[in-house]
């Protein structure tokens, strides 16, 4: 009977990863494998894919994660050090400054960071907050948010924001970019006061995930990556995953075709791990992968999801 369940997981599997991407295991890892999957769920019973979220609602959400992180954070946290130097005060003054440079954009008032460079232009604000009390620094995010959810909710926000450190898209994805920018600094924080990642709700990493795979073509450009004939077939595990055929000359990702594809590579990779490759925060060697192929490939494929990141 246990053996006719574990058929039925194992088929199930093979499915969702589109059979290419699944493998045979023996012994211990396949009776471990089973056990936890059939805990999960009986077999036969699809999970419920996540709804699709608008970019206003991955933003929002990524906000309350955000500021509940920050009501928690401690004196002694505030002051800890994450990146560029900063510690955690200065690290949400630049989120400050980028929080007021977005509203301003969406109000329609002005297009100052359209050429901006998205670090240097915040700096001021991230020293400004030097000497303040830590409630002082969360209060002018948290007004800066407020301003930019009431311009949100303006009639006419659906238009485009040309610009936007360099970035012209429209409002819905560029929410989801902004999003994916508070959930990083968040890890950066979380990093820094020994906090355990958090990842973001499955409807928002699926907008994530997606997004950062459609802009890969952009990231392998500004990594130099271009005009190779080569394709790596990305497999990202969890919630927000899926799997991409990805050309490395530049052209779009798309979807496997049902078994036509020919890669040099495939990785296997968990959804949340890939958005911190495309944040900068790790590379191949640094998130838990199962690589086939060409090694040097994928590395090229994780170089450029990097090169995405504003940082």
């Amino acid at each position: 009977m246990a053996d006719d369940r574990h058929a039925r997981v194992l088929d199930e599997l093979h499915f969702a990863l589109a059979e290419a991407d699944a493998a045979e295991v023996a012994g211990s890892v396949r009776s471990r494998v089973m056990s936890r999957a059939l805990a999960g769920r009986p077999a036969g019973f699809a999970s419920t894919a996540s709804p699709h979220a608008s970019g206003r609602f991955v933003f929002v959400s990524a906000v309350g994660q955000l500021d509940a992180l920050l009501a928690a954070l401690s004196e002694a946290d505030w002051r800890r050090t994450t990146i560029r130097g900063l510690d955690v005060q200065g690290l949400v003054g630049h989120l400050i400054g980028v929080e007021a440079a977005f509203a301003a954009a969406a109000e329609g008032l002005c297009d100052a960071a359209a050429h901006a460079d998205h670090v240097a232009s915040t700096q001021p604000e991230a020293a400004a907050q030097r000497g303040l009390a830590p409630e002082e620094t969360l209060e002018r995010w948290r007004g800066e948010v407020s301003r930019t959810l009431r311009a949100l909710d303006r009639p006419g926000t659906e238009r485009s924001i040309r610009g936007f450190y360099g970035i012209s898209l429209p409002l819905d994805p560029l929410l989801v970019i902004r999003a994916f920018e508070l959930w990083i600094h968040g890890e950066d924080i979380r990093r820094a006061t020994g906090r355990s990642p958090a990842r973001p709700d499955a409807a928002a990493l699926d907008r994530m995930t997606d997004l950062a795979v459609s802009l890969l073509p952009s990231g392998l450009a500004g990594a130099g990556i271009r005009g190779r004939a080569d394709q790596v077939r990305l497999v990202l595990t969890g919630p927000g995953g899926g799997t991409w055929i990805v050309p490395l000359d530049g052209s779009a990702p798309s979807r496997p075709n049902g078994g036509g594809d020919r890669q040099g590579a495939r990785v296997v990779v968990d959804a949340a791990d890939f958005c911190r490759v495309v944040g900068n925060r790790a590379g191949v060697d640094g998130v838990e992968t199962d690589v086939a192929g060409d090694r040097a490939l994928v590395a090229d494929l994780f170089e450029g999801a990097s090169a995405l990141a504003l940082d």
